[in-house]
């Protein structure tokens, strides 16, 4: 386990926890009242992830794809989350790629996505999400193979709306790209 400081500008951080895949520190700054903030980082994936939203045109507008998927901190009844992981080789883009094949059983190219920009999914996290969108119309889908783990098995279902899924991240994704999707239209 680590527990060094070291400085961050003026700031001097401390781990007070560390494991492979979550470490907890504690941020101290007097000079700006901060006297003992401690927060989470993901140690797996130093804090980057993506998140990549698949969609389709409906009669609707669009319908969306996501995982019945249990998050054993969330409880252990599946509920509707993004297709998420950790990036890996320093490009979130390709790393969305990845994941919607692995996770959804969807071959697309890099220069299939939408950026959506990203976001952090709370303050007790210093996690930065990457948020992507893909449009899957007229895609096949093949297997999903996952990526190994226990909890990688999860079925993906198309859903006129994100407002419902449990995962905040996703339900930004979806406003997100409801809101380019409706520019896009304006523009044309």
């Amino acid at each position: 386990m680590e527990t060094g400081l070291y400085k961050t500008n003026m700031s001097e951080t401390k781990t007070l926890f560390d494991n492979e895949w979550l470490s907890l520190k504690e941020m101290r700054d007097p000079d700006r009242g901060v006297n003992g903030y401690v927060f989470a980082h993901e140690t797996r994936c130093k804090g980057q992830v993506v998140l990549v939203l698949p969609f389709r045109p409906n009669a609707g507008g669009v319908e969306v794809l996501l995982r019945r998927e249990v998050t054993p901190c969330w409880g252990m009844e599946p509920c509707l989350s993004g297709i998420t992981g950790g990036v890996e080789d320093d490009d979130p883009a390709e790393d969305a790629v990845r994941e919607l094949s692995e996770e959804a059983g969807y071959t697309v190219e890099r220069a299939d996505l939408l950026y959506l920009g990203t976001v952090r999914g709370s303050k007790a996290m210093d996690t930065v999400y990457h948020l992507y969108a893909v449009n899957l119309d007229g895609k096949e889908q093949g297997e999903a193979k996952g990526d190994g783990s226990a909890l990688d098995n999860a079925p993906v279902e198309w859903h006129d709306t994100a407002a419902n899924a449990d995962d905040a991240v996703a339900v930004t994704a979806f406003a997100r790209l409801v809101h380019a999707l409706e520019h896009w239209k304006k523009s044309k």
